[in-house]
């Protein structure tokens, strides 16, 4: 069956699922361990050297495929449900797939930064099995991990303000399209549901976390957690949580827990 490694607080990981949900394509999830799982993804990727990271999907012949866009455009043309890349609007949605990098990589940068001031998010990073026997200085070793990815994605030596800007400088433009948007129940970027819509909903995720999607424990969704950008942009959380309402598929665990909710 086709593997989709990934991690399940990642927003990048996020795209790569909802893409494969939307189309109905059927898929086993695993969860990548960062830095021990490095060779072993290097391998899969043929790729010993420079920056590798998930989502990767595996297909049934053994194909891996890197980065959540092509993983959706693999997912596209299989399985069936909205087509995330239609051919009349396949300009429109690649640039907005490229502002969503844009603000990803800046959100990212945020978050972690406020990662390393938080030593409970910093301990829920390090594997629940080797909590207990590494205790405090678990933290220590997720801050290590920390700095390292900061590092990888150029963030390290970036001053906040800046980040803040870049960040607010894609949700403006998301706002500004949303604006010029057709009319619709929720709107859509492009007048129907592209994978456009899936990729600038993820940006949100370092404003505030959706309420399903992304796996994210208490104190990491702090870090997460932008409060001042999430008072400035509560229109546009407003529109995240009406795109996934309308056209999220929920994952398996939640429709039982709502079922299970709605019977009690």
């Amino acid at each position: 069956m086709t593997e989709l490694l990934g991690l399940p607080y990642s927003p990048w990981s996020e795209k790569a699922r909802w893409a494969l949900d939307a189309r109905r394509v059927p898929y086993r999830s695993r969860t990548y361990a960062p830095i021990v799982g490095e060779p072993r993804l290097r391998l899969k990727l043929r790729k010993l050297r420079g920056p590798v990271t998930v989502p990767v999907l595996t297909d049934d012949d053994g194909r891996a495929i890197g980065d959540s866009a092509d993983i959706a455009r693999w997912a596209d043309g299989r399985g069936e449900g909205p087509a995330l890349f239609p051919a009349d609007l396949a300009a429109q949605v690649d640039a907005f797939v490229a502002l969503s990098e844009r603000g990803l990589a800046a959100g990212r940068g945020l978050s972690l930064a406020r990662m390393l001031e938080d030593d409970e998010a910093l301990g829920e990073m390090v594997p629940p099995a080797l909590r207990r026997s590494l205790g405090r200085a678990g933290a220590r070793i997720a801050a290590i991990g920390i700095r390292r990815t900061l590092r990888k994605y150029g963030a390290d030596g970036k001053e906040r303000a800046s980040l803040e800007r870049e960040l607010s400088s894609v949700l403006d433009e998301l706002r500004a399209a949303l604006a010029r948007a057709p009319e619709g129940t929720p709107k859509t970027l492009l007048g129907r549901f592209t994978f456009a819509d899936v990729a600038m909903t993820q940006v949100l995720a370092f404003v505030e976390p959706p309420v399903f999607g992304l796996r994210i424990a208490r104190a990491s969704r702090r870090s997460f957690t932008d409060p001042p950008m999430r008072e400035r942009y509560a229109d546009l959380l407003a529109w995240r949580n009406a795109v996934y309402e309308a056209h999220r598929p929920r994952p398996r665990e939640l429709r039982q827990k709502e079922r299970a909710g709605h019977t009690a």
